[in-house]
């Protein structure tokens, strides 16, 4: 592009992203119009369907831009069009006047309907509103089994199947220069030495994708874990403030990164919560954790490892990078394992390491895939992790560390300074109260958390502030915003975390001794407060650094699971795509992320010690769960607004049982990749009928979202 012409389209990507942000929290603020109401109400029946249908508008605006200004570059080709961008301003503008409408309606206590329906089309196992994709609100599964060359070749399968080939088709067609393949060699050295079945992993991706014709090479496939760019020497706030050359990342000036985080934007983050010991109810370890950010396109692995133990574990995306904010290499959670081991949350800010230390290492997303495969316990998992350099601490995720448990221990690894000859890692093994005594949980958001970490996370010039429950913080923005840059956003995430923190420690003391799957659940639907006020009101008390009484649970929330792992064949890992209860408030002035067809249930998965074990437990467990449904339904008032939508519900819960049960049964002449990709076939269908059953019981039989509703 010439200058002017450049100027021109950066001009039309700042409105179409104002126009964005105006959009989502329309959403956000006719959602809350209603929400409250519930099933019961005819109101919020036809305003929901209303909006689900604003859902299909949005995300085909939200797909258009990211073409068109280059931040959904991984999935769709950029096109860098200004006449493409001006359309995709005119769709955002009919989202918002959408949602004035239906909240408008709501307020008066009309009845709304949407103004037309618009025609999706199923491809490959997602629906499609024209040529935009649409994120699967049950979230895939995919079933791996044998060496890990086996295993990458079938996750590429199984992922194409899902999706399409186009979920890889633009990381094949990016062209690697000398200096990137440079790169990627001298990461790819450090995994061939401390994982090489990551290595092995990633050529049987490629080869998997390039029997599905996509000329993905093992250069390409290696770079999903490993990056194209040498380490951090500054602190960088997330992928998407980096440039590359094709791969700037054009929208980072705007974003309220760059500049100076900005209250009105959501800042993505995570959160995970687990107790062990003396805080749950039968000594085992019980767990929560939530993705924070646009949920995208992907998939929840179950692995069955040649070598190791058979694990699930959920990548943020089945690609390796989310929309906007950029590559994170496979990075994810939760995940467990059959040795009863769990990996939660990242644990928190990257601190500790001095910036003469980073360089090449190992990311986390390869780490956490090792450590799930090979850890027998926590402190296993701690053992291995001595010998890694200390890494790329200049990024989120760059490195290793995390949250990790089982039912006797657990720790938080916020920082290894010195590796691998640490001799002081920061790391907390319980949590404590103000007289000093200990307890068997640990929690973590996006802040440093450890006393050891002190100010070492970009302080602001006055320092962070530290408590017991919150951690290390500033609410201060005139402080946050002190030096401009990654400083800001790094800041900022303390800010967020301090309410978080806050609600983790204390759901963690009120259940002490008797948490359990039903409690953590229950954290994980509990909405945080919001206080009265409009927007503008609730900024400016943001920004005068009122404390704020926010929840894990929030509508930021991507992906949220609950986990109860277990030595042997009995470990417990439910999933749910966006929050687990519709109605929860934003973390603050924000306005979070909603989905077409949002289901706020989870599946359950089993991990048994085959992949045929798996399934058969969720073919159960989804036949459990339609009879319960049934039972509520047939006795629910058949006159009622919601009964068409839970009649659909429950229809699609039977119908995708009997898929999971007919394609048990195996061809004689199937392959073992063939066999695999079957039974994953048959989980994601049993699964799908977990998910619509229980959609049915909870909108008659509303779960507990505080403890009073579990006598706690």
């Amino acid at each position: 592009m010439v200058d002017s012409d450049k100027t021109r389209f950066l001009e039309a990507c700042a409105r179409a992203q104002k126009l964005r942000t105006q959009a989502l929290f329309a959403v956000h603020f006719a959602n809350r119009s209603f929400v409250e109401r519930g099933w019961s109400d005819p109101v919020y029946v036809a305003a929901r369907n209303a909006l689900d249908e604003t859902l299909l508008k949005l995300a085909q605006a939200k797909w258009n831009f990211g073409s068109a200004d280059g931040t959904y570059q991984k999935f769709v080709r950029s096109s860098r069009d200004r006449k493409r961008l001006e359309s995709t301003e005119a769709a955002f503008k009919s989202v918002i006047n959408d949602c004035e409408q239906i909240k408008a309606a709501c307020d008066l206590g009309s009845i709304v309907f949407a103004n037309s329906k618009s025609s999706t089309q199923r491809k490959g196992e997602i629906e499609f509103i024209g040529d935009t994709p649409l994120v699967p609100t049950i979230c895939p599964i995919v079933v791996l089994q044998g060496s890990n060359y086996e295993m990458g070749r079938q996750y590429a399968q199984q992922v194409i199947e899902i999706y399409g080939t186009w979920i890889f088709q633009q990381l094949a067609a990016r062209e690697i220069s000398e200096k990137e393949e440079s790169e990627i060699k001298a990461w790819g050295e450090q995994l061939a030495k401390h994982m090489p079945e990551v290595v092995q992993f990633s050529e049987g991706w490629a080869d998997g994708a390039a029997q599905n014709g996509i000329n993905l090479s093992r250069l390409h496939a290696l770079a999903v874990w490993t990056g194209f760019r040498p380490p951090a020497k500054e602190p960088r706030p997330m992928a998407f403030a980096q440039t590359d050359g094709d791969d700037e990342r054009i929208t980072a000036a705007y974003l309220g990164v760059a500049a100076g985080a900005q209250a009105v934007e959501d800042s993505d983050m995570c959160s995970g919560i687990f107790a062990w010991g003396n805080g749950t109810g039968d000594g085992s370890l019980v767990a929560g954790s939530t993705t924070d950010h646009d949920c995208t396109f992907q998939a929840t692995i179950v692995a069955f490892p040649e070598e190791g133990y058979p694990f699930i574990y959920t990548p943020f995306s089945a690609n390796g990078s989310i929309p906007i904010i950029g590559d994170f290499h496979m990075a994810g959670h939760p995940g467990m394992n059959a040795a009863g081991v769990a990996y939660v949350h990242h644990g928190g800010a990257n601190t500790g390491e001095p910036k003469e230390e980073w360089g090449y290492g190992i990311r986390r997303g390869a780490a956490t895939f090792h450590l799930l495969q090979f850890s027998d316990s926590s402190q296993t998992s701690r053992e291995l992790m001595k010998p890694y350099p200390v890494g790329d601490a200049g990024i989120s995720l760059g490195t290793v560390g995390g949250m990790f448990g089982d039912a006797s221990s657990g720790y938080s690894l916020e920082a290894r300074p010195g590796a691998p000859n640490s001799t002081r890692e920061i790391i907390r093994t319980h949590s404590m109260d103000v007289y000093g005594k200990s307890f068997d949980f640990l929690y973590a958001n996006n802040n440093a958390m450890a006393p050891e970490s002190g100010h070492l996370n970009v302080p602001p010039p006055g320092g962070y502030q530290y408590s017991i429950a919150g951690g290390w913080h500033t609410l201060d923005w005139a402080q946050i915003n002190a030096d401009a840059g990654p400083k800001v956003f790094r800041r900022h995430n303390t800010r967020s975390s301090e309410g978080r923190n806050r609600y983790a420690y204390r759901m963690m003391m009120q259940g002490y001794g008797h948490i359990d799957v039903e409690y953590m659940k229950m954290v994980y639907r509990q909405s945080g407060e919001m206080p009265e006020g409009n927007l503008e009101h609730l900024q400016a008390l943001w920004e005068a650094g009122v404390p704020w009484n926010s929840s894990t649970a929030h509508r930021g929330n991507a992906f949220t699971a609950v986990m109860n792992p277990q030595c042997g064949d009995n470990g417990r890992y439910l999933g749910c795509i966006g929050p687990a209860n519709r109605a929860v408030h934003a973390r603050g002035p924000e306005h979070g992320y909603y989905y077409h067809d949002e289901t706020n249930a989870f599946w359950e998965l089993t991990l048994r010690n085959s992949p045929e074990g798996v399934l058969q437990a969720a073919i159960e467990q989804a036949q459990t769960d339609i009879d319960i449904a049934s039972k509520a339904y047939n006795g629910s008032n058949k006159d009622a607004a919601y009964f068409p939508q839970l009649s659909d519900w429950l229809s699609d819960a039977k119908q995708q049982y009997r898929s999971a049960v007919d394609s048990r049964s195996a061809s004689l002449q199937e392959s073992h990749s063939e066999k695999l990709a079957r039974i994953s076939r048959s989980l994601r269908s049993a699964t799908r009928a977990q998910v619509r059953a229980r959609q049915v019981a909870e909108a008659l039989m509303p779960p507990a979202t505080s403890p009073s509703m579990l006598n706690c």
